[in-house]
């Protein structure tokens, strides 16, 4: 039923899409990208995932997992897989944390890495966003400018506060808070210096930066001839808003999003339909090595 219901509403935003765009168009944007362009933003793609896979594996390795980088890579791109291709209620990260899981002393640690790394993936994607926003003040209306500031600001605060949140005696005593008490602690333990934060801020910042230039190469491709800064203030959103779990993959509620942004810049709606779909392809494309892994690891699913 989840998958059935997600269908159905990723359909039904297709449908209002191209109600308001016409598609003939819009394939005919999309099929003018050069395939040097398409070989390199999937390779940018690929590049983020195996650099994603390296910053989750420096945190298992904190928390006291021993496992080599291959068996993360590999977890890696298995759960990407799962997000992208497979109509499935079982998410890429539940599939991370079955994996870790199976090797762990502690469950609670195999859920705790794979939810740190979410959490230090989503702070990259944020200091991306608000730098470029910064930087990009008249890019969008103040009316749009002002909020998204605000949301981003009051996000990297909540990051931030989670490190002390363990230090707040009441949490360990309320029996619902404990865990939000225990996730507190595990976090702090991982970055407790300057160097750890450094790593793992830097790879994290360095992973949205290959998705970002994926954009940025598939947008130039369609006629999309803005500078790579508009794109870090434009596509984070639309990102974000790609994890609310109601449609497929995030489709559809990316396209309308990413037209919503980039017509406020007097983008042509079209070529923006064209690269979002374009990237959807190519995410799905880059997730293929997981379809093998799934293929010769499955009796162990």
């Amino acid at each position: 039923m989840k998958f059935v219901t997600k269908l159905v509403i990723t359909t039904l935003l297709f449908v209002l899409i191209f109600r308001n765009i016409d598609f003939g168009v819009t394939f005919e944007v999309a099929s003018k990208v050069k395939g040097k362009a398409l070989a390199m933003a999937l390779f940018l793609l690929i590049c983020s995932s195996c650099t994603a896979a390296f910053r989750w594996s420096i945190i298992m390795k904190q928390i006291g997992f021993k496992e080599p980088f291959s068996f993360y890579l590999q977890s890696y791109f298995k759960g990407a897989f799962f997000n992208q291709g497979l109509p499935t209620s079982i998410g890429g990260d539940g599939l991370r944390i079955l994996d870790t899981a199976r090797i762990a002393e502690n469950k609670e640690d195999a859920f705790n890495g794979v939810l740190i790394d979410r959490i230090v993936g989503l702070g990259g994607l944020l200091l991306l966003n608000m730098t470029a926003l910064l930087q990009n003040r008249t890019l969008l209306p103040l009316q749009v400018y002002h909020p998204l500031l605000v949301i981003i600001v009051l996000s990297l605060i909540g990051l931030v506060a989670l490190f002390f949140l363990h230090h707040i005696e009441l949490l360990s005593r309320i029996k619902l808070l404990r865990y939000l008490n225990r996730l507190s602690q595990r976090y702090a333990s991982i970055y407790s210096s300057i160097n750890a934060i450094s790593i793992q801020v830097t790879l994290s910042v360095l992973t949205h930066l290959f998705a970002m230039s994926a954009f940025f190469i598939l947008g130039h491709g369609v006629g999309l001839m803005y500078p790579l800064q508009t794109y870090l203030a434009l596509v984070p959103p639309v990102i974000l808003l790609t994890i609310l779990p109601i449609s497929l993959a995030g489709w559809g509620i990316r396209e309308g999003a990413m037209v919503g942004f980039f017509v406020l810049i007097g983008a042509d709606k079209a070529s923006i339909l064209s690269l979002s779909i374009l990237y959807g392809i190519l995410a799905l494309a880059a997730s293929l090595p997981g379809l093998f892994v799934f293929l010769a690891q499955r009796q162990r699913i």
